[in-house]
């Protein structure tokens, strides 16, 4: 993937090491998602992608694909930011949807993270991707850039362990920009030899689908 889009993408999010404290809630708030999400939709380049590292090392070019399921989690930094100091999603396999629009009430800034421990099962076999696909457009807020642009995608495998941790992705909801850096689906995918572990996650927002890039269905995207 190429080093300078990436480099771009970290800018946009603000990725920070944390410093400093943040408003710690005294116990966090865990939501189970009921339901299971529609077919997951996957484009081509990465379907190809993972046969193509399948191919590497086997002549064995039938994937199983099986789905998992994913927590995400958001803490405060500046109080009355969100609906709850600490929130946690629980999603079943395959993953969701969420509507930022019902987390956000407020301006400020607070940690977007995915929680460690569900990746620490014994059985659970390693990251192999974790695409990223903007739904935001590039947008200048006070003369600053922020969104990809709508169906960009980049590969953030790298920035996983950093991604684990509660403080280290801060936004800030001044002008929807805490919008314009979650938009979009975070695709995962684990896999132990033949087998491919899905699932994702859809950031959106009904209250500023304006501001976002139009809810079509991709081009060049499968079903799995």
């Amino acid at each position: 993937m190429n080093k300078k889009l990436i480099l771009s993408l970290l800018a946009i999010l603000g990725l920070v090491t944390g410093c400093g404290s943040h408003h710690q809630a005294e116990q966090e708030k865990v939501i189970e998602v009921n339901g299971y999400p529609k077919d997951i939709s996957m484009p081509k380049a990465f379907i190809q992608k993972i046969e193509e590292d399948l191919a590497a090392e086997s002549k064995v070019l039938n994937p199983v694909y099986l789905f998992i399921p994913i927590q995400i989690a958001f803490a405060e930094k500046s109080h009355d930011t969100l609906v709850a100091p600490a929130l946690q999603y629980a999603f079943p396999k395959g993953g969701g949807t969420l509507d930022l629009s019902t987390i956000v009430k407020g301006q400020g800034s607070f940690y977007f993270s995915f929680p460690p421990e569900q990746f620490k099962e014994k059985d659970m076999p390693e990251l192999e991707h974790l695409f990223y696909v903007s739904q935001s457009p590039v947008t200048k807020i006070d003369g600053e850039e922020f969104g990809l642009g709508c169906g960009k995608w980049l590969d953030l495998k790298k920035n996983f362990p950093s991604l684990q941790k509660k403080d280290f992705l801060r936004l800030n909801t001044t002008g929807n920009r805490h919008l314009h850096v979650l938009a979009g689906s975070y695709v995962f995918v684990f896999r132990k030899s033949n087998q491919v572990l899905l699932t994702q996650i859809t950031l959106t927002d009904s209250k500023n689908k304006s501001n976002l890039c139009p809810e079509i269905a991709a081009e060049g995207a499968d079903q799995l």
